[in-house]
C-alpha cells in the first residue's frame, strides 16, 4: 500500500472513530453505549508506532477545510463558515439573496437553529476541539511513540485545539471547555469564563512555541511549526490586551524567522499562494481539490452574474487612491437590469474556484506575515512606541502602493495612529477568518460602527448557543437575547 492510501486509510479510520466519539460528547444515546475498546481501538490502531501517529495529526489538519470521504463534500468552519458568517456580520460583507442560512448573520438576527451556527461554527469548531482532544490523550498514554514525535504530535495538536478555543469563545463569549474525550463529563460540561478559555490557549500556545521545531513538516506550509505558534500567540496577546507580550511574540516572527523564512509579497498576486512568502500556516483543500472554498463561493461563475457575497460599498470606499490591494484582492461585476446599471464587488484573493488535479496553487491562508506587523504595530501604539508602529504600519502601505505614514503624518498622535491601524487591518484582511467582526468586538466600536446594520443590538457581538445544545445539557445558559 502506498503512502497516500496508507493515509487515506487512516484518515477514515479515524474520522469513522472521531465521530462516533463526538456523537457520544453531543448527547446521542446510540453512540454513547459503544463499549471501551473504542479507546483501544484508538491507542492500539492509530497511536502504536510514529507512522500511524504522524498520520492522526495530519487528519487533524486535513479536517478544517472538509472532505470528500462521502457521497457529500462536509465543508467545515474553516473552509467557508468563518469567512462568511464573520464576513456578513460585520461591516465588510453584505449578501445579494435572501435565501440562504448567513441571511440571519447579515441582519444579525440568528436563529438558535440556524444550520450555518450549529453545525458550521459551533458544531464543527467542537468536532476538531474533541479530535484534538483524542488524539492528545493517546499520545500521552501511547508506549509506541518515540518520545521526540510525541513532542512534536502532542504540540500540533495542542496549537490546534488553541485556535479552535479561541474562535469559540469569541464568538460565543463564555463556553464549555472540554479538555478530555469522556462523553459522561463532556455531555454536561456547563459554560467557562471566557478568561479559563484563555488561560488553557495561552499554556498550549506556549507548550507548542517551546516544542515545536522552526522548519515545517512536508514541503508546504501546512503544519504548524515554531512560529506558527508564535504567531497566534501573538494574536492572542493583542486580543488580551497583553501589549509587551504582542510585540514580543510577533517581533519573534518578523525578526527571527523574517530573516530567513518570511517576507512581505511584493506582487500581491502571489500573497495567496501556495509558494508564497508571506505564508505562515495554510491550511489544505481535501483529496485532489484544485480550488478554495473561498472561491468557489466568492468568484461569479460569469461576468453578468451577480455574487452572492458582495463586499459592501464600506469596504470598497475605504480603499486610498493608489492601493494596489483594491487592484489586485477584489473584482467589479458591472451589470444592468431593466435599464439599470449596478456594480458589484466580490473578494479576488482566490482565483482558482473549480478543478481537480495534482498540483494546488492555492490553499487558504490561516496566518501570514503582515497580521505580525499590524499585530506589532497596535501593540507598540499602546504602549507609546508611535515611531516604532509608524515604522511597522508603513511596512505594509508601502507593500500596497500607498504613502507612507512617516512621510505624510509623522506626528500621529496614539489616537490617530490606532485609528490607521484599525483602518489598515480593515482593507488588508477583508474575506479572512472574521478579522473584521472581531476586531470591532475586542475594541469595543462594534455598536458604534454597525449600530445602522438592520436589527442591530448589543446582544448581537455574540452569536446564540445551539438550541440543540442547550436542550440536551441542563447546564447550558443561553446567550442573553437568544430564546
Amino acid at each position: 500500500m502506498n503512502t497516500m492510501n496508507l493515509n487515506k486509510t487512516y484518515l477514515q479510520t479515524g474520522l469513522l472513530l472521531l465521530s462516533c466519539l463526538w456523537l457520544g460528547f453531543s448527547g446521542c444515546k446510540k453512540f454513547v453505549e459503544v463499549p471501551t475498546p473504542i479507546d483501544q481501538m484508538a491507542s492500539d490502531v492509530a497511536f502504536d508506532n510514529d507512522a500511524k501517529a504522524a498520520s492522526a495529526v495530519r487528519g487533524l489538519y486535513a479536517l478544517l477545510i472538509g472532505h470528500y470521504l462521502g457521497p457529500t463534500p462536509a465543508i467545515n468552519a474553516y473552509g467557508i463558515h468563518l469567512q462568511t458568517a464573520l464576513g456578513v456580520s460585520a461591516d465588510e460583507m453584505e449578501l445579494s439573496t435572501t435565501s440562504n442560512s448567513y441571511h440571519e448573520f447579515y441582519i444579525n438576527t440568528i436563529n438558535s437553529t440556524n444550520s450555518a451556527n450549529n453545525l458550521g461554527l459551533w458544531g464543527t469548531l467542537y468536532n476538531f476541539v474533541f479530535n484534538s482532544n483524542a488524539v492528545i490523550e493517546n499520545l500521552e498514554k501511547s508506549k509506541g511513540v518515540t518520545e521526540a514525535s510525541r513532542k512534536q504530535f502532542l504540540a500540533e495538536a495542542r496549537f490546534m485545539r488553541a485556535a479552535h478555543f479561541f474562535y469559540l469563545v469569541n464568538l460565543y463569549g463564555d463556553v464549555p471547555m472540554p479538555i478530555g474525550t469522556d462523553y459522561r463529563v463532556n455531555a454536561n460540561l456547563p459554560r467557562v469564563f471566557a478568561d479559563e478559555i484563555y488561560k488553557l490557549i495561552v499554556e498550549d500556545l506556549k507548550y507548542a512555541v517551546n516544542n515545536l521545531g522552526p522548519a515545517y513538516l512536508g514541503t508546504q506550509r501546512m503544519r504548524a511549526n515554531k512560529y506558527a505558534a508564535c504567531a497566534l500567540l501573538a494574536r492572542v496577546y493583542l486580543y488580551r490586551e497583553e501589549w509587551a507580550n504582542a510585540e514580543e511574540q510577533a517581533g519573534t516572527v518578523i525578526e527571527v524567522a523574517g530573516k530567513t523564512m518570511y517576507d512581505m509579497e511584493n506582487d500581491l498576486k502571489k500573497t495567496f499562494l501556495t509558494s508564497s512568502k508571506e505564508v505562515i500556516l495554510q491550511l489544505q483543500q481535501p483529496g485532489n481539490v484544485l480550488y478554495t472554498w473561498d472561491a468557489y463561493n466568492f468568484v461569479p461563475s460569469s461576468a453578468i452574474t451577480i455574487p452572492t457575497y458582495l463586499l459592501t460599498d464600506k469596504l470598497y470606499q475605504s480603499f486610498e487612491n493608489g492601493d494596489l490591494r483594491k487592484v489586485e484582492w477584489l473584482r467589479t461585476n458591472t451589470i444592468t437590469t431593466a435599464g439599470i446599471t449596478k456594480s458589484y464587488h466580490y473578494p479576488y484573493k482566490y482565483k482558482i474556484s473549480s478543478g481537480t488535479g495534482t498540483t494546488k496553487t492555492e490553499s487558504n491562508v490561516f496566518l501570514r506575515l503582515s497580521e505580525q506587523y499590524l499585530i506589532r504595530a497596535e501593540a507598540r501604539a499602546m504602549q507609546n512606541k508611535l515611531n516604532l508602529a509608524i515604522n511597522d504600519l508603513d511596512v505594509i502601505r508601502k507593500r500596497s502602493g500607498i504613502s507612507l505614514i512617516a512621510d505624510k503624518n509623522p506626528g500621529a498622535t496614539q489616537g490617530q495612529l490606532l485609528a490607521l491601524i484599525m483602518q489598515e487591518r480593515f482593507v488588508e484582511f477583508f474575506s479572512e477568518y472574521g478579522h473584521r467582526w472581531l476586531d470591532l468586538k475586542r475594541t469595543g466600536k462594534a455598536d458604534d460602527v454597525l449600530k445602522d446594520k438592520p436589527n442591530w443590538r448589543p446582544e448581537a457581538k455574540l452569536f446564540p448557543i445551539p438550541l440543540d445544545e442547550i436542550n440536551r445539557n441542563p447546564f447550558l445558559i443561553q446567550n442573553q437575547g437568544y430564546n
